[in-house]
């Protein structure tokens, strides 16, 4: 019961472990791919007002500086505008996102999931969207809003296609174009409200902050960082990796129980095998070392049980990934917060270490808990227990 009770807990604990790296791991995505990127700059004001004319000006100097910095994979520009979108006689309320067709076309880019390439005076309508306007590719729109000189911005469009993809906003109200057409029609020549920066990785986030904050190619920008931008997901994303520290200490109670109860059982059951050797000149500390050998084997054997079946467990739904969509009873197709759509396939990761870390918690609280039976049969009078 003890080496089944050690088994099953590290394979929870592989299991747990796995399950909410592979969910951090998702969220983490979601954040700095097509939506927030790892670093964004706006001009001040943008974030609070969301006024057409607080823009970042000479866009395409400062994004060849910013490109040529360490560590930059891509910088791409946006402009953000809202438009009331007509395909025929009624209207609906919409937001423009125009972008850089070749920086949002790349893996994690708000295009990553679209086939053919945008087309000039082309959109892209996000699916509810579409489905709200009756909307369908090849149909064409008209897009009114307001320029950022105060003058009215209108145009007809054509709609290329219907996209459903990462990001919520751009699912809801998204009509995406090319950031050339967007700037043309809402008078925005060489402008952007949003610069997202996507870094080769997480660890040189920081170091380019710093060094923005110290020399920007732009004046009067806000420098705000993935964890800054959106810091209630972050905190889930850390919480993700103390879960299994609460999974850990029932392995270890469990440890503790089972391991305590069969050796305590063994030691009265064995009481005279034990007097015996004591009589034929075995010293009480090599009686206690074998009771703590026989802890430390009970605790690893089950850890290496539970371990082979935690991570070919997780072996194989990394690849398969697990679909949480219908945990809640009920079948969600959606799961979106502050514009982001979140992940509801997980593909669990467990690390060399999350093992390591059990076995040598396990055999800890084993040896622990088999102190006591240990220091019962060390103090056995070898007559008596002959006797027993």
């Amino acid at each position: 019961m003890a080496l089944a009770a050690i088994a099953v807990g590290q394979w929870a604990l592989l299991f747990t472990q796995g399950l909410m790296r592979g969910y951090g791991d998702g969220i983490q995505n979601a954040i700095t791919g097509p939506m927030v990127g790892h670093l964004q700059l706006h001009a001040k004001g943008y974030e609070d007002e969301r006024a057409m004319d607080l823009v970042l000006t000479d866009v395409t100097e400062g994004i060849r500086e910013l490109r040529a910095r360490p560590g930059v994979r891509d910088v791409a520009p946006r402009i953000y505008a809202p438009v009331l979108i007509a395909p025929e006689r009624k209207a609906f309320m919409a937001t423009v996102v125009g972008v850089d067709l070749p920086s949002e076309s790349q893996p994690f880019g708000l295009l990553a999931e679209q086939g053919a390439p945008l087309k000039p005076r082309h959109v892209l309508i996000g699916y509810r969207l579409a489905r709200t306007a009756g909307l369908a590719a090849g149909q064409e729109i008209a897009v009114v809003g307001q320029a950022a000189d105060g003058s009215l911005a209108n145009d007809l469009y054509t709609v290329q296609g219907i996209i459903k993809g990462p990001v919520d906003l751009v699912n809801r109200l998204g009509v995406v174009m090319d950031l050339a057409d967007a700037q043309e029609l809402f008078v925005l020549p060489d402008q952007a409200h949003e610069l997202v920066v996507r870094m080769e990785g997480l660890a040189q986030v920081a170091a380019l902050s710093r060094e923005l904050h110290a020399n920007c190619p732009f004046e009067g920008v806000e420098i705000r960082t993935w964890r800054e931008i959106v810091p209630e997901l972050t905190t889930i994303i850390d919480l993700t990796g103390k879960v299994g520290y609460f999974i850990l200490s029932l392995v270890l109670v469990a440890a503790v129980a089972g391991t305590a109860n069969t050796l305590m059982m063994a030691t009265y059951e064995r009481m005279h095998e034990f007097g015996m050797l004591l009589a034929l000149g075995c010293s009480p500390g090599r009686v206690v070392r074998m009771i703590l050998m026989e802890a430390t084997m009970l605790a690893a054997v089950g850890v290496a049980v539970g371990t082979a079946l935690g991570w070919g467990f997780v072996a194989v739904t990394s690849r398969t990934g697990i679909d949480m969509s219908s945990w809640g009873g009920e079948h969600v197709s959606d799961l979106a917060y502050a514009g982001m759509r979140l992940p509801l396939l997980v593909y669990p990761r467990v690390t060399v270490l999350d093992p390591i870390v059990g076995l040598i918690a396990v055999v800890l609280v084993s040896l622990l808990a088999a102190a006591w039976p240990a220091w019962i049969a060390g103090r056995l009078d070898p007559m008596e227990a002959m006797r027993a």
